[in-house]
């Protein structure tokens, strides 16, 4: 595995996904508990007592049709988009309980405490529900998208990178411990970026002297850090490595 690198979009108000990555949708809780009465409830096709009572041919024809591809016996109600095919399955459908809440049946002042109450990876924000062609458009038109316009998050390299060892051979102090960063999960600040883009131009400098080989194997970490650090510095945001 390599490394990555990112900026702390959220710091900033020019971010444009930042409304939507702080907006809660739903979350999924272990233990429910006091939030039980609102956990999410799906609607569910018994395919199999479907299939018995209304015939193989005519849920052949129906699978035809939808173009549905199911596996196992349930299917989700809110895949069958056609009126009459949902009229069609209502006599087959069950509810079943999730440990997903959604936020807005959860009153204004409780919802600080239920979100809270999850493990982070268990969030769902606005943007995750969103389709990756309007999240690629959407960090296409941001000014903090460095990475060539697709993001905010961008490749470091490889882990066996040629970087983190050139650059403590030149007594670089961040590109040098760009591993230990990532596993203490450092944050560093607009001010270190201009450390950062130091450091880059001593290994621009310095990298000729290794050969051409070392040189085109380190071009494209350079341009991305470089990249970066003008963008953490443009925008006055935390960046950090991964």
């Amino acid at each position: 595995m390599g490394l990555n690198m990112a900026i702390m979009e959220l710091e900033s108000d020019k971010s444009l996904c930042k409304g939507r990555k702080l907006s809660t949708v739903k979350v999924f809780l272990d233990e429910p508990g006091k939030w039980e009465k609102y956990v999410d409830v799906d609607k569910v096709v018994d395919l199999k007592r479907a299939t018995e009572r209304l015939g193989k041919e005519r849920m052949d024809a129906f699978f035809k049709k939808s173009k549905l591809k199911v596996e196992g016996d349930e299917l989700y109600l809110e895949k069958v988009k056609d009126e009459a095919d949902r009229k069609m399955f209502e006599p087959f459908v069950k509810d079943v309980r999730t440990k997903w809440v959604l936020v807005e049946k959860v009153s204004a002042s409780e919802r600080k405490d239920l979100v809270a109450g999850a493990k982070k990876e268990n969030v769902v924000t606005e943007w995750d529900l969103l389709e990756f062609d309007e999240m690629y458009s959407t960090c296409g038109k941001c000014g903090l998208s460095w990475d060539n316009k697709k993001g905010c998050v961008g490749n470091f390299g490889p882990s066996g990178s040629p970087v983190p060892e050139l650059a403590k051979k030149h007594g670089l102090n961040i590109l040098s411990k760009v591993n230990e960063l990532a596993e203490k999960k450092a944050v560093l600040s607009s001010k270190d970026a201009d450390e950062l883009l130091r450091e880059v131009q001593v290994l621009r400098e310095k990298a000729p002297a290794e050969g051409k080989v070392i040189v085109r194997r380190i071009e494209g970490t350079l341009n991305r850090l470089e990249a970066m650090a003008k963008c953490v510095k443009d925008f006055n945001v935390g960046f950090y490595f991964f």
